[in-house]
C-alpha cells in the first residue's frame, strides 16, 4: 500500500522542479515506482485549498484533479487547510527605534490534519495485515516515530522521497527497507491522459493553465 502526502509532493516536486507534471496519475505513479509489486491501495492525504487573491481559480483547477483522481482507485483523505494571522519579522531583518526587531502582520496558509491521518491510516492498515509491505511518499520526519512502531513490529517499509537524495535523515532510524525517489521519466510516464471520462461519461480535462 503506498500513503502519499499530497502537499508534501506537491512543493517536493511539483510546484517549482516539475510543474510540467502536475495532472499526475498517483495510482500509475505507485506502480511504477513498485514494479515488482502488486499495488493493493494508494491513499492520499491532502486538503481543499481556499482560492487567494492572485490565483482565484487555485480552488478548481483542485477539484478538476480531484475529479481525475477518482476515476482511479486512489482514495483521497481530506484534512483542512487555514490562513493563520501573526506577526512575522521582516526580510531583511530591521531593528526599530525603541531596539526591537520590526515585524509585519501576515497571512499565513497552513495545512491541518493530514499528518496526523496518514500516521493513523498507516497503523490501521499494517495492523490489520492489509498488505505486506507499506511504502510513504513524504519529506515529514513527523512520520518517523509511527515508522518506527511499525518496522519494530516487523512490518515492511519504505520511503519514497519527494526529495531526492536530499531526504530528511531522521528517516534513516525508521527502520526502513529501501528509499526511492521520483525521477521526471517517472512523472512524465505518469500523467493522465489530456481528456478523460468519469464514471458517469462525463469529460474531465486537465486545467488550461497547466504545461
Amino acid at each position: 500500500m503506498v500513503y502519499i502526502d499530497g502537499f508534501a509532493l506537491y512543493k517536493g516536486l511539483l510546484q517549482r522542479e516539475f510543474p510540467e507534471f502536475k495532472w499526475l496519475d498517483l495510482e500509475a505513479l505507485a506502480c511504477r515506482l513498485f514494479p515488482h509489486r502488486e499495488v493493493v491501495g494508494v491513499k492520499f492525504f491532502t486538503a481543499a485549498l481556499k482560492p487567494l487573491t492572485n490565483d482565484p481559480g487555485i480552488g478548481q483547477r483542485q477539484q478538476v484533479y480531484w475529479r481525475a483522481l477518482r476515476t482511479t482507485n486512489v482514495e483521497i483523505i481530506e484534512g483542512k487547510f487555514n490562513f493563520v494571522k501573526q506577526h512575522l519579522p521582516v526580510h531583511p531583518q530591521e531593528v526599530g527605534e525603541d531596539g526591537r526587531v520590526l515585524t509585519v502582520r501576515v497571512k499565513r496558509p497552513e495545512e491541518k490534519g493530514s499528518d496526523v491521518a496518514l500516521a493513523s491510516h498507516l497503523i490501521v492498515d499494517a495492523l490489520e495485515d492489509r498488505a505486506d509491505s507499506f511504502a510513504v511518499v513524504t519529506n515529514d520526519s513527523d512520520l518517523v516515530p509511527p515508522l518506527e512502531l511499525l518496522s519494530s513490529r516487523g512490518k515492511a517499509l519504505a520511503l519514497v522521497s519527494v526529495a531526492h537524495a536530499r531526504y530528511n535523515k531522521a528517516f534513516e532510524r525508521a527502520g526502513l527497507e529501501t528509499v526511492r525517489q521520483i525521477r521526471r521519466g517517472t512523472l512524465s510516464a505518469s500523467q493522465f491522459a489530456q481528456q478523460i471520462q468519469d464514471s458517469q461519461g462525463r469529460t474531465i480535462n486537465k486545467p488550461p493553465s497547466w504545461p
